[in-house]
């Protein structure tokens, strides 16, 4: 009875039909939901990127080392044997690695304090006016607040915090490091010892034959795509690296074999990572060289040297195939870095090459792919 009286209130119907329209134009429920589900996956990649950062890039280092698992030797051994070999031998890598850069990194680390008190001496013409200025700025405030609390009235207790020894923030990020290094190489021995398996999985659980055959075929091809897109931006960051060190050797700026180690890192994180090389290396030119002009033949190195590399050699190398949008690279870089700090930005280009490799690979999402990918040039035709 009560829902008749309610059908037939003039306009009832009309304004629940208005509040559906309304709730239409402007999100569909099922929109919504997708919507919060987004937030709530990227809010949990914030919140536990200690564990999820590490456990990403061991995926992300596995395509690199995959197509070795089906080469001689490797081929004939076991899966766990052959990832075990792999992870060993990039733990040597970096263990030999590190050695090398100690004694260099050591002798930059001592010269810091002395280079400090230099480049006081150089600016002090500049830095004494500021500081007399904030000196006089300080005693106004001082006098101001003396005022404000009244003669004869103490001034309020000062509560100084403590904070934390430099040793012990030391101690902490060492922990936090040694940890991630921990989970990285355990799970990317626990990836590459399974990955025929986990293929098998994924193929395996598709329901027709025709679903299998497709599934089998997008697995290929994404991990032949990310593959080789890593396997070929690592030799040329290798190659980058000896023509830095190479020119620092040649100019004569200490440790060369530091500058290029460091040039082949960073160029993993495209456009701040060339920046952050060039300040270094002007930073080191400043430090090393007695003439001001002398001092900026590193960083015009380190430029050219990129320069090169980002026109020339990548594009010659990498092709049209695996070229990304430079918009979207800045985002994901900007994004991820945000994200995850440090190895968000190195992760942002091939998280972006994994993306467009899926996507372009599934029907319902192609779509997407496409502002992912560099636009193409089109070629004028020639006039008769």
């Amino acid at each position: 009875m009560q829902d008749n009286d309610t059908n037939n209130i003039p306009g009832a119907e009309g304004t629940e039909g208005a509040g559906r329209i309304a709730l239409g134009g402007l999100m569909l429920p099922g929109t919504a939901l997708s919507f919060l589900s987004i937030l709530a996956l990227f809010y949990t990649l914030y919140l536990a990127q200690a564990l999820i950062a590490p456990v990403f890039t061991a995926i992300v280092v596995s395509f690199l080392f995959t197509p070795l698992l089906r080469l001689s030797p490797l081929k004939h051994l076991p899966d766990p044997a052959a990832a075990a070999m792999i992870v060993f031998t990039l733990l040597g890598l970096c263990g030999g690695g590190l050695y090398l850069l100690a004694d260099p990194v050591s002798e930059w680390a001592e010269r810091i304090p002395s280079a400090i008190e230099e480049f006081q001496e150089r600016t002090r013409k500049i830095t004494v006016p500021m500081e007399e200025m904030r000196a006089a700025s300080e005693k106004m405030r001082e006098a101001a607040g003396s005022f404000a609390n009244g003669e004869g009235k103490p001034a309020g207790q000062e509560v100084v915090v403590q904070e934390a020894s430099v040793a012990n923030r030391a101690l902490t990020l060492i922990g936090e490091v040694g940890t991630s290094l921990l989970i990285f190489f355990v799970f990317l021995y626990f990836v590459l010892a399974t990955t025929h398996l986990m293929r098998d999985r994924i193929v395996r659980i598709a329901p027709r034959i025709s679903d299998k055959e497709k599934a089998r075929r997008i697995i290929r091809d994404i991990e032949r795509e990310i593959s080789g897109y890593l396997v070929s931006v690592t030799l040329i960051n290798i190659g980058l690296g000896i023509a830095i060190g190479l020119c620092m050797w040649a100019i004569g700026l200490p440790n060369p074999v530091l500058w290029g180690a460091a040039g082949m890192i960073l160029n993993y994180i495209p456009y701040l990572g060339p920046a952050i090389g060039m300040a270094l290396t002007g930073i080191a030119g400043l430090l090393t060289m007695p003439d001001p002009a002398m001092a900026l033949l590193p960083p015009a190195f380190y430029f050219l040297c990129n320069l090169i590399e980002s026109q020339l050699v990548l594009p010659t190398v990498i092709g049209r195939r695996h070229t990304i949008n430079a918009a979207m690279v800045f985002l994901s870089i900007v994004f991820w870095g945000w994200m995850w700090g440090v190895i968000g930005a190195v992760l942002a280009v091939p998280i972006l090459v994994i993306i467009k490799a899926t996507f372009s690979h599934l029907d319902r999402l192609q779509k997407f792919s496409v502002f992912i990918a560099a636009e193409e040039r089109k070629t004028r035709p020639l006039p008769d």
